[in-house]
């Protein structure tokens, strides 16, 4: 998401973005380093992915809608952790329900606590998550991954429907919708 920001409003931005962060997590960035000195693997605390998701997408927000933005960083998020023969996979043999019953592998490669299940119904996905603390816009990230991921599956017109984030408090809750391929 820090990749997607930098390469959409520049260098320059995301060095305004760095020092918009909230402290401690403000102190984990290099403002002056490519993607603010994140190396780009595969678990950071939660807390911290959730400071730069709200900065992120407060931010791209004042040129672009939340949703919009949302979607492109769901979208760079799968499409750079997949692997040429992940995605070929996923795009010639999977299917909405494959991608749920995947589910929490997929979980692993992004998160280091928690757990999801997914359950596919007709044209709809419903996924219901636990995991740490964690903010809204995070989570909605992990929402516009999974509208990607059933993308790649063939799925067209997929929309995140209904989303419910409970923050580490409780379950968060997302519906997806598709047409069917």
């Amino acid at each position: 998401m820090v990749e997607w920001f930098a390469s959409v409003f520049g260098p320059g931005a995301l060095a305004e973005l760095a020092s918009s962060v909230a402290a401690p997590w403000r102190e984990e960035l290099v403002a002056e380093r490519p993607a603010l000195g994140i190396i780009p693997a595969g678990w950071y605390d939660e807390r911290l992915a959730s400071a730069l998701a709200d900065a992120v997408v407060g931010a791209a927000s004042r040129a672009m809608s939340e949703a919009d933005a949302l979607r492109a960083i769901g979208a760079v998020t799968v499409d750079r952790s997949l692997g040429r023969v992940s995605r070929a996979a996923l795009e010639w043999f999977a299917s909405p329900e494959t991608a749920a019953i995947s589910a929490q592998m997929f979980w692993r490669f992004y998160h280091s606590t928690g757990s999801i299940s997914a359950s596919v119904a007709g044209a709809s996905m419903h996924a219901v998550g636990i995991w740490g603390v964690h903010g809204r816009r995070w989570c909605a990230i992990v929402g516009a991954s999974s509208v990607r991921v059933l993308e790649l599956t063939g799925c067209t017109d997929v929309r995140l429907e209904r989303h419910t984030c409970g923050g580490g408090e409780r379950s968060c809750e997302m519906t997806l919708r598709w047409t069917p391929r």
